[in-house]
This record gives C-alpha cells, sequence and structure tokens, in this order.
C-alpha cells in the first residue's frame, strides 16, 4: 500500500474525518476500514453495506482473504468508499418554539414547520422571528437555527448503514450553532456553506452567522476543530477561536474568542418575576448575548437579548428549573465562550401590590386603611404588620385575609409600622413576600391656650405650654376676630411672644404649634385682649384679667 492510500485509510472506530472537498483528492481515493465481529461473512458484509452483494469477491481479493465464510472476529477489512451503497436520508425537524416554514424543492410548496417534518434534498427552511428550531440529522448531528434565518439542504445521504452521513447546508441568511456527531468513517461529512465561506467539520461545536445581508460570515468554534474555506484560501480554526469572512476575501486569521462571563448566582430559588441577572463587565465586549432555555442543550430557546449591559432582567415565565446562558460579544461581532447558570423561579403566586398608603407616608393621629390589588392566582393573603423592618415584632400576623383592604385604626397612636403581604393560592401555596413598605403615626398637636402676664418694662406676655422638643409656635395677633387684619404674625421658638399694649383698641390673639416635620397643629381658643385704659404699671398688670376667651 503507498503512503498516499495509508493517509486516506480510516479506521471505523477511530473515527478519523477527511473532507473530501478541502483536503482528499477524490472520494474515490478512500476507503472504509471495518473491523469484524462474531458472525461476519464477505457476502452478509456485502449485502448489508455495499452497493451490490457481488462485491464480495472483490473484498476477498482485495484484503486476501484464504476463507470468506469464517473470518475471525477482529479482522481489518479494507473497503473502497466508492462500493459502499450510498441513500439518501432526510433530516427532522425535532423541536420547534415559535413558527417557520418549509419550503419544498420538489413541487415549490410551502408548509408550515412543525415537530416532527421531514426535510429532503433541496428543501429550504426559514424561521420566522421570535423562533428557534433543532434540525436533527441521521447520524444525531444537531443543529439550531434562530429567528429570521434561512438554510437550504445542499445533500442529504448515507452510506447505507455504516452509520456514514453526508450533509452539506447552505446558511443563506441568519445565524445557526451545530453540535456535531464525531465521524464513523471516511464518507461522514457536515458541511455550512455560506455566501462568503464554506466550514466543513466532524466531531464539532461550532456557529455560524451570516451579516452584512450576506457580504459577511462569521464562524466560532466551541469544540474540535474546523477549516474554513474563502476565496480558495483555507484556515484552521480550534476551539476557542473564530473567525471572519468577508465576500470575495480569506478568512481573517484566527481570533481568540471572549472568556466566558462570570455570573453573580442566586442564593436559592428565585422568587421575583423578572429578576435580573449580573455577571462581570468584559471591556473587550461590545455586548452581551442572553439566552433561557428549558434544557441545558440549548437547542431550542424561550428567550434571548442582546444587551450592551452586564446585566439584565430575566423573562416571565413560569415557575420551573431553567437555564440561562450568557457571552460576549467582540468589536467584530464575534460572540465568545458561554457561561450557563441553572436557576429556579419560584415566584408565584405573586404578592399583590401594594396601593395605599405610600411608602413612608406620615398620618396624624389614627392609622390608614391598607390597600392592595388582587394577586391573579391569590384566594386570600398573609398580612403581616411589625414595628422593626426585620418582622421580629409582629402586631398583626394572619394568613386568612380576603379582600384587598386592613383597616389598620386600632393599631396604637403614635407608632412606626411595617407591612407586607403574601399571595396564598387555593391549594395551599405561598408565593414570595412582597414588598415592605412603612408608615409612620403621630399625634396631632394638642390646641394652645395663651396665658397673659405683664413685663417690668411694660410689655404683655402671652405664654403657652410648651410643646414637643424641636416644635415650633405661630402667633397672630389681630384687630378683629377673623385675623384678616394681623399686626402681628410671627413663628416662635419658645412658647411665649410679647407685645407693646394698646390703649383703646381691642386686639385678638390666637396660636398654634408647628411639629418638627411642618406639620401644623389646630388653632388654639381665639383670645381678646381688651384694651388698656392708661398706662400706668397697675392698668397694664390687670390687662391680664382683661385678656377675654373667644
Amino acid at each position: 500500500m503507498t503512503v498516499s492510500r495509508l493517509a486516506l485509510c480510516v479506521s471505523f472506530y477511530s473515527a478519523i474525518f477527511v473532507s473530501t472537498s478541502i483536503v482528499a483528492p477524490s472520494a474515490q481515493a478512500q476507503e472504509w476500514v471495518y473491523t469484524t465481529v462474531a458472525g461476519d461473512n464477505l457476502w452478509n458484509l456485502s449485502e448489508q453495506h455495499l452497493d451490490r452483494a457481488t462485491r464480495f469477491k472483490q473484498l476477498q481479493k482485495l484484503n486476501n482473504i484464504e476463507n470468506p465464510r469464517q473470518m475471525q472476529p477482529g479482522t481489518r477489512l479494507r473497503v473502497p468508499l466508492k462500493w459502499i451503497r450510498s441513500n439518501p436520508v432526510p433530516a427532522e425537524i425535532s423541536e420547534i418554539r415559535g413558527k417557520g416554514e418549509l419550503l419544498r424543492a420538489a413541487d415549490n410548496s410551502v408548509q408550515p414547520l412543525k415537530e416532527g417534518s421531514q426535510i429532503q434534498l433541496g428543501d429550504r427552511v426559514r424561521s420566522g422571528a421570535d423562533t428557534t428550531l433543532a434540525i436533527r440529522f441521521a447520524d444525531d448531528t444537531v443543529l439550531t437555527l434562530y429567528s429570521n434565518s434561512l438554510i437550504r439542504f445542499d445533500h442529504l445521504s448515507a452510506h447505507g448503514t455504516t452509520g456514514m452521513v453526508d450533509s452539506r447546508l447552505h446558511l443563506l441568511k441568519g445565524r445557526m450553532d451545530t453540535r456535531v456527531t464525531p465521524a464513523s468513517g471516511p464518507g461522514s461529512r457536515f458541511e455550512i456553506e455560506t455566501p462568503s465561506a464554506i466550514s466543513a467539520v466532524r466531531g464539532t461545536e461550532y456557529r455560524a452567522t451570516v451579516a452584512d445581508e450576506g457580504k459577511l460570515s462569521n464562524i466560532e468554534v466551541l469544540h474540535g476543530k474546523v477549516v474554513v474555506r474563502g476565496a480558495d484560501k483555507k484556515r484552521l480554526i480550534k476551539a476557542g477561536y473564530g473567525t471572519q469572512v468577508a465576500a470575495g476575501t480569506a478568512p481573517i486569521p484566527p481570533k481568540k474568542l471572549l472568556p466566558p462571563p462570570q455570573f453573580k448566582k442566586p442564593d436559592g430559588a428565585i422568587r421575583s418575576i423578572n429578576w435580573t441577572i449580573n455577571w462581570n463587565t468584559n471591556e473587550d465586549a461590545r455586548g452581551y448575548r442572553i439566552e433561557v432555555s428549558e434544557d441545558a442543550s440549548f437547542n431550542t430557546l424561550l428567550w434571548q437579548q442582546v444587551s450592551q449591559y452586564s446585566r439584565a432582567p430575566l423573562p416571565d415565565i413560569p415557575d420551573g428549573n431553567y437555564f440561562v446562558r450568557v457571552r460576549g460579544i467582540d468589536q467584530l461581532g464575534l460572540e465568545g465562550q458561554s457561561n450557563v447558570l441553572a436557576f429556579s423561579l419560584d415566584a408565584r403566586p405573586q404578592p399583590p401590590v401594594q396601593l395605599s398608603p405610600a411608602d413612608k407616608k406620615l398620618f396624624r393621629g389614627q392609622s390608614p386603611e391598607l390597600q392592595w390589588t388582587a394577586s391573579e392566582d391569590a384566594v386570600r393573603y398573609h398580612l403581616e404588620i411589625a414595628t422593626d423592618a426585620a418582622f421580629s415584632n409582629l402586631i398583626v400576623d394572619d394568613d386568612n385575609i380576603r379582600g384587598n383592604r386592613y383597616d389598620s385604626s386600632a393599631l396604637p397612636v403614635p407608632g412606626s409600622y411595617f407591612w407586607r403581604l403574601t399571595s396564598i393560592t387555593a391549594d395551599n401555596e405561598f408565593g414570595p413576600i412582597g414588598l415592605i413598605r412603612e408608615w409612620e403615626i403621630k399625634p396631632i398637636p394638642a390646641k394652645v391656650d395663651a396665658q397673659m402676664s405683664s413685663s417690668e418694662d411694660g410689655m404683655l406676655v402671652a405664654s403657652w405650654p410648651s410643646g414637643g422638643a424641636g416644635q415650633t409656635y405661630q402667633a397672630q395677633l389681630a384687630y378683629d376676630k377673623g385675623f384678616e387684619d394681623l399686626q402681628n404674625d410671627s413663628i416662635l421658638t419658645e412658647p411665649e411672644m410679647s407685645f407693646l399694649p394698646v390703649k383703646n383698641t381691642a386686639r385678638y390673639l390666637r396660636v398654634r404649634t408647628i411639629d418638627t416635620d411642618g406639620y401644623i397643629g389646630p388653632w388654639g381658643t381665639t383670645q381678646k385682649v381688651v384694651p388698656v385704659i392708661d398706662y400706668t404699671p397697675l392698668a397694664i398688670w390687670g390687662s391680664f384679667l382683661m385678656l377675654i376667651l373667644l
């Protein structure tokens, strides 16, 4: 056997692949090496795998077999690839989420895609918006086609029952990734062509994207190796690297893919809808792709998004177990290595939205009525009211609240209170605890009644009981009891006010308290200051006796 022929001999078990279109000069020079098992003979092998049963004589001669009916297990047989039977095999839609179309080559018909749809040679598959679908080939290779993509199936065949499958596809538009089954012989082939490149692979995982209206192709290799050709020039792209091919140009040198982002993992099950997932920022990333799937294979997606930020709120999806994966996108648009996080969502029934009172609302004298929305899945609510934010000192703990109101007027005044709600379903499932909100009740400042006295310098002095620390006072002195004709309107920090006596003119006095938060209490009793007859000290002192309560 010549050196060149030895190079083309591939063991059935070692599964080494040589691309016929890129590496080998011709398929006719290739051979399949089959290792016999107990019960094998040349006639049965020829009948099962070759284009005609009479090939057993040529097979006997080629391999120098003395007794074709009795062969020892483990005998290695060389079989020219051109002798092996080739037959068309369809691909199949194994999963679909969304909508797509199957464009038949045979009759130009258009059919809606569904699980189990058979794809024949020459057919095209088009995915709709917000759609992902998985295509399974005869060797269990899986291709995921993403939204708004179009792919044509140029070759779909198998070499009998040898396990060797030849699949050649043309990604005309959009984005896809593959998980390719390792080759089972030299007749195995998996090629993806784009408008600007051809990629030959075996036993690998990689992604392909057609961008810029078909003028640009990105190839990203995650496992194994891929030979990429453009403008009759080839590059071998290893795992962890990508390349870009513009129409009519050679592939750029392999570029290292961005590393997988590192997640900030949740502590246990996620208990809120639209929980925000966070990861570390990569300065070389122009954005990030975030994908959510129900299974770790990500054959189809529940949701996906591209964000320029290193965080994203998860979608509103039913409670359950999911997987999210994130990868960076570099300046060329090459997408990097993914990191996958398994998470459990247990966010239902959702707590109601608290309507009133507003958070940190201050009330005077009496607690408010608590109100909230009706939670969709709840039949009752668990209401907790405490005097501390940690809810260690509960004063209301009621898990049988029906409706969406609660009268809290029985709570002691003054006080600071915290409240939260939990929805409960008909089967007694408690949802996540809702937001903590707070309100405060302060007493209404008491009415202020002034008393009158005189000072040694002949001034009249109105005084009243001191309020709480930090309180101020508003005192008004007017010529009319409607307090429209004001003589004095003062804000005082001390509980007294001095003013000159006035001869022959009655005046009116009232005082009220201003609390530290600006709350203004009620006016005290309006008092009439009787006019002074003369200015002798005795008369002035006597004005105290002439303060009349109105």
